[in-house]
């Protein structure tokens, strides 16, 4: 091969090489058309040019034009209207070579046209579709060399898919903005829907769409039924009258035999399809799994009924679509459990209303006897009560006794309240006659073991006082000790009474104990929420601490003793939630 013709095919393959980089930088078309006219024409040494592009409604756009002669000046009436050019291109006269023929538009334009009055056409192709022209301006004596002819074909290979690649770029970013804009939307649903089988139809809905699917379903693991149900489907050939959801497959809750990604689902699944889903004649196929708090929890799928080979960008779009159901689902779980809570928390106050009816309305006005009491659950219902009851005097005409009653149930919340409830109504039963108090909790413990199968016990201190002797009786079923404020002495000591908790023996021993209150002489009555509160140490209030809270208050009416305790109790505890219920009852002689 001769130097200069070694170099100019060198140049020439240079060029191509800038013309191909030019096409390649920019998915801006007009301007990478308009840049790469510009070195066409240096590489074909044609004077002018300009390229069309083939919109959706065959009509052919002026989309680049280079050096262009006067009467040719854009915008212009000269533009108006189709050439001869676009006309022969439809008809796929000018196809795969460059075909030389006159101009249409310089032939009837008047003006400047340099000599020229041809120009060179080339079809800009992407595949088997005619997307754009070529034109290069020439003079009526021009003529094409078979070189010529083939560099102009190969500058029209390079734009034809420089344009299909800039189209492909576009179409991939509508899609992109669709399958956002579907996303948000469905985020948008899933915040205000409160219904969760709506939001579900439309997810399968739009999965199909996106997915341009024939069909899409979620399928839901039942692992307690060792089974697999179609919750919800579009596309699907369903028996009628069926109950819904729909078994799928009675025997394997996951799918396991599923392909991930398949061009041919029956034969890609590693059993035999479960009938509902043959009958369908899916034959693409692609699945993700749907999982929730790091388990799965069923199955996305979308199918087509033609052999179809879904991409890796369509699967991961498919895990989008599978991550929204979850959170649907997660939404839907939360908020059934929220009505849940919404119900056991109207229950739990009605229960609070009705357990706090058991308990004295207030506390009785009896002569020579001041009384007050203190009751608050931990929780909105506890197993702490006491009880005040009108008992007949030992002699005709006498004033009448008070039997006086604080209990702990063993237990926190529901259980315990329902079994307070069952206690207190039995202890009441038993007192009501003016039994002695051994005789009442050895009543009530044979009641409560008959009626109770729950495996709850209470503990019981039940006292039998003469306002006017001050004579007090008692009996202890295993409670703390009450404590007793001597003002003769000023000092404090406990009600010892032996005896077991309620509930537990059929025969248990208690042993009766008796004082006699003098003017001034206290008894305060408490739970172990009161000396079992515990700070962040982890230190109890303990006996000693409110017996001397007593002692120090023994001057004060009882009301004023409750407030001095608990008052007591909170500035030791500080912050430190308590988790036992608090009962106190004071009774003071005067």
């Amino acid at each position: 091969m001769p130097s200069s013709e070694r170099q100019h095919r060198i140049a020439e393959w240079s060029a191509l090489r800038s013309l191909a980089q030019t096409l390649n930088q920019s998915f801006d078309l007009r301007v990478a058309l308009d840049t790469a006219l510009g070195h066409i024409l240096e590489l074909t040494g044609q004077e002018a040019g300009w390229i069309y592009l083939r919109n959706e409604n065959d009509q052919f756009i002026l989309a680049a034009r280079q050096r262009l002669p006067p009467v040719l000046n854009y915008p212009g009436t000269v533009w108006q209207g189709e050439c001869a050019c676009q006309e022969v291109c439809r008809s796929g006269q000018i196809n795969l070579e460059p075909s030389l023929m006159p101009c249409s538009r310089l032939h009837g334009a008047a003006g400047d046209k340099r000599g020229l009055s041809h120009h060179v056409s080339m079809a800009l192709r992407d595949g088997n579709r005619t997307i754009g022209i070529l034109n290069l301006a020439a003079t009526r004596w021009a003529r094409l060399t078979a070189a010529d002819q083939h560099l102009i074909a190969a500058i029209a290979d390079l734009l034809g898919t420089a344009i299909a690649r800039v189209y492909l770029y576009e179409e991939f970013s509508v899609r992109r903005v669709q399958e956002r804009r579907a996303l948000l939307s469905l985020s948008q649903e899933l915040l205000v829907n409160d219904d969760l089988e709506p939001t579900l139809q439309r997810l399968v809905r739009v999965g199909a769409r996106l997915l341009e699917a024939d069909a899409c379903a979620f399928i839901e693991a039942d692992e307690d039924g060792a089974r697999a149900l179609l919750r919800v489907c579009y596309g699907w050939a369903l028996p009628a009258a069926s109950a819904w959801p729909l078994v799928l497959d009675d025997v394997h809750p996951h799918l396991w035999y599923l392909p991930e990604r398949s061009i041919k689902l029956p034969d890609d699944s590693l059993i035999p399809l479960p009938p509902l889903l043959r009958q369908q004649s899916f034959q693409g196929h692609l699945a993700t799994p749907v999982m929730l708090s790091g388990e799965q929890i069923g199955l996305l799928l979308v199918n087509t009924i033609h052999p179809r080979h879904f991409l890796d960008n369509e699967a991961e779009l498919l895990g989008l679509l599978a991550s929204q159901l979850a959170q649907m689902i997660d939404r839907e779980r939360l908020y059934q459990e929220a009505l849940v809570r919404q119900r056991l928390e109207r229950e739990l106050d009605l229960a609070s209303e009705i357990q706090a009816s058991f308990l004295p309305d207030c506390c009785p006005i009896v002569p020579g006897l001041q009384i007050h009491a203190f009751y608050r659950a931990a929780r909105q219902v506890g197993g702490d009560f006491y009880d005040f009851i009108e008992v007949p005097a030992t002699v005709t005409n006498g004033p009448k006794r008070l039997g006086v009653i604080i209990a702990d149930v063993t237990d926190k919340g529901v259980p315990a309240a329902l079994f307070m409830a069952l206690s207190r109504t039995l202890l009441r039963a038993s007192a009501i006659d003016g039994r002695s108090p051994v005789a009442v909790l050895e009543r009530a413990n044979h009641l409560i073991l008959a009626d109770s199968r729950a495996g709850l016990f209470v503990t019981c201190f039940y006292a039998l006082i003469d306002p006017m002797s001050g004579l007090v009786v008692y009996a202890n079923g295993g409670h703390n000790y009450p404590l007793l404020y001597r003002r003769a002495t000023d000092e404090v000591t406990p009600l010892v009474a032996q005896g077991i908790v309620l509930g537990i023996i059929p025969d248990p021993h208690f042993v009766p104990g008796e004082i006699t209150l003098a003017p001034g002489d206290i008894l305060l009555f408490y739970t172990d929420g009161i000396t079992e509160a515990m700070n962040a140490q982890r230190e109890l209030f303990g006996d000693e601490r409110l017996a001397t809270v007593l002692r120090a208050n023994s001057h004060r009416a009882p009301n004023e003793i409750v407030t001095a305790v608990l008052a007591a109790v909170g500035e030791f505890v500080g912050d430190t939630a308590q988790s036992d219920d608090m009962t106190i009852v004071v009774i003071k002689r005067t």
